[in-house]
């Protein structure tokens, strides 16, 4: 072998290696410029160029060359492998996209911005680069994939569980009726109760018949068996909702039959207070609504005022709205006027002179009398609005209707009936309205504050007198409007007053539950005495629970098994299941139509009924889940109908 054929220079192999024979196996190599690689055959070798053709023609090489072509290479089957993973994942960015959307209220058309967007922040990502979401395919996915699969999932659990419902019916920006209904129902898996929104029809007719038709037409599509699962209803108390003769709930009890109806509780307490404050001079009422309008649409007097609130050392908050319609909003309002009241009686004392209107605020904050009306309501308000609250929650409160109604209807007797006669009788047997059993006027009690400014002779004895007498009014209209509602001696009251049973810390007080569950013995099919005999049993039991929560107690009883795997207390569980699907108000039904005027807006008073039913659907899937739109449980079922079937509008 000559010296020329051995030595190479670094140049000269490269070359080499450039060749097209010879570039998928020959390499420089570690020994020097005086060898070389082969990749195939993995050995060095000494030689220049005459010596690496040699070698490519022998059988051991050719033989390892032709195994490798053989072999699939790794780069190309991750290759493949990555575009069925980038496919589905570019599904399931599609549909978070679309979720996102849908979470925080904004406009479908939204979407081709927000695609764009990404791309260009992420211009290497495979996945987002093969995204494609316009306004089109964005509706498509809301209202058919995660709407769809949403809805479908509760028709499903609708079929197989006992459910209620909660009705309302409203009119949006672009005066559209709608009917909303929300279903309560067990989740057992989780022995967890949720409010979830059902559907959202649009109304041409808001008769009884119409709205019954409505409903049990939803039911009737996806063929539930409503007579069976349907166990209660709740409306807001109009006419025709809850009329006696011809209303939806006289036809739902006539189809369903035990069905429980609840008129809600939210509307009644509203109801009660609206009727109440009525007793209360309209010129405290006005005197809000005229401080809110003179503010209202002046920046320049919004900015002197903060400079008064500056003075007086008070926190600078707006001045709140009354409400037109919703009383119980009145006491936000009232003590947000409580608290600026120094600062708005030295701003208007500034205005006066210069604005009538100014003139007729200043003189009615100047005088004692208003501000004794606004200290009664800012005290005697919170009975109802605290109430109202309680019972807006979606946790099961049927149980604590009885309970807390009672001690509401005691609060307010007791502020004007004469304590020794509310001592010797039942609460359901006060005369409320008999003037004999009234407190002396100046033994009414009307608040902290309106007392001690009374005891410094604020105001004359006549206008104390008119301002007692209207109090009484006040506390006399709240207790008629509440028996009205909750009648003490009827059936339905007893009812509730049964499932007082519901509360562990009652339970020891109990010794039968038998009155609660008689009157729903047809619709569970349940033996009293086998249910009392359990709840025997049970009341003996030592249950160990950290739980205060009553349906997380529930939830530990029912796991309770015999020795042979059965329920430990079938009956009682059964008894418990259905009571605890039972409404006590339709609070959901407002939540849901907030949400609708959140996204059916002036801007955007084109979005079809369907849509909106798509986007709620797709909010109940984040709250069934608890989770948010960037983390929310995507399953093979949801990406699978992402596809060209989603386009049936």
């Amino acid at each position: 072998m000559s010296e020329s054929d051995v030595s190479s220079s670094g140049e000269a192999k490269r070359e080499w290696m450039s060749d097209g024979d010879l570039k998928p196996w020959l390499t420089e190599s570690s020994k020097g410029e005086m060898h070389f690689f082969c990749k195939f055959c993995k050995s060095d070798y000494l030689g220049g160029i005459s010596a690496v053709r040699k070698h490519g023609k022998s059988e051991k090489h050719k033989l390892i060359g032709r195994s490798i072509k053989n072999i699939k290479p790794l780069d190309k089957m991750r290759t493949v492998q990555s575009a069925s993973e980038i496919a589905v994942k570019k599904k399931e960015a599609e549909i978070r996209v679309a979720m996102f959307i849908v979470q925080h209220n904004i406009a479908l058309r939204t979407s081709d911005h927000l695609v764009s967007l990404l791309k260009t922040i992420c211009p290497e990502s495979d996945v987002i680069r093969n995204i494609s979401c316009n306004r089109t395919k964005a509706t498509a996915i809301v209202c058919n994939v995660i709407g769809e699969y949403s809805y479908m999932n509760l028709i499903d659990r609708m079929k197989n569980n006992l459910f209620s419902i909660m009705i309302d019916e409203s009119t949006n920006k672009s005066n559209t009726k709608h009917l909303v209904i929300v279903t309560r129902m067990m989740n057992i898996e989780t022995y967890e109760v949720r409010d979830e929104f059902a559907g959202l029809v649009q109304v041409s007719h808001g008769t009884a018949q119409g709205l019954y038709d409505t409903i049990i037409m939803l039911f009737n599509k996806n063929n539930i068996n409503y007579k069976k699962n349907l166990v209660g209803f709740a409306s807001d108390g109009a006419n025709v909702m809850f009329g006696n003769h011809h209303s939806v709930k006289s036809l739902l009890e006539s189809d369903v039959p035990n069905i429980f109806v609840m008129k809600c509780l939210c509307h009644s307490l509203a109801l009660c207070a609206s009727y109440a404050c009525e007793k209360i001079p309209s010129d405290v009422e006005e005197l809000l609504r005229d401080i809110y309008s003179y503010m209202k649409y002046s920046f320049k007097r919004q900015h002197e005022f903060q400079e008064f609130q500056h003075f007086v050392n008070i926190k600078p908050h707006k001045l709140l709205q009354p409400s037109q319609t919703r009383w119980l909003s009145l006491r936000a309002c009232v003590k947000r006027i409580n608290e600026q009241y120094a600062a708005l009686k030295l701003y208007f004392q500034s205005e006066f002179l210069l604005d009538n209107k100014a003139k007729n605020i200043f003189s009615k904050l100047q005088n004692p009398i208003y501000s004794l009306y606004l200290n009664f309501l800012d005290f005697v308000l919170p009975i109802f609005t605290k109430l109202n609250i309680e019972f807006q929650s979606e946790s099961p409160k049927i149980h604590e209707v009885y309970s807390k109604m009672t001690i509401t209807f005691k609060i307010l007797l007791e502020f004007y009936i004469d304590p020794d006669y509310l001592k010797t009788h039942d609460l359901c047997q006060i005369q409320y309205r008999n003037p004999q059993f009234y407190l002396p006027p100046h033994k009414l009690y009307v608040g902290g504050k309106c007392m001690a400014d009374l005891a410094q002779n604020i105001v004359s004895r006549e206008e104390k007198s008119i301002f007692l007498t209207k109090c009484l009014d006040f506390y006399v209209e709240g207790v008629h409007q509440l028996y009205k509602r909750f009648p003490l001696k009827s059936s339905y009251v007893q009812t509730l007053k049964n499932l007082q049973f519901m509360d562990p810390t009652n339970m020891n007080n109990i010794i039968s539950i038998a009155p609660a569950a008689m009157n729903f013995v047809s619709k569970l099919n349940i033996d009293l005495n086998e249910i009392d005999m359990e709840w025997r049993m049970l009341r003996n039991t030592s249950i160990e629970t950290n739980n205060n929560d009553i349906v997380k107690f529930w939830g530990d009883v029912n796991k309770l098994t015999k020795g042979d795997g059965t329920e430990l207390y079938p009956n009682i569980n059964k008894f418990v299941l259905f009571i605890l699907t039972l409404p006590h108000s339709s609070a959901s039904t407002e939540r849901i139509f907030s949400t609708v005027n959140l996204n059916k807006t002036k801007t955007r008073n084109k979005l079809s009924t369907e849509t909106l039913q798509g986007i709620l659907h797709s909010k109940n899937m984040l709250t069934t889940q608890k989770k948010s739109c960037f983390e929310f449980i995507i399953n093979k079922d949801i990406i699978d109908l992402n596809c060209n079937k989603m386009y049936k509008f």
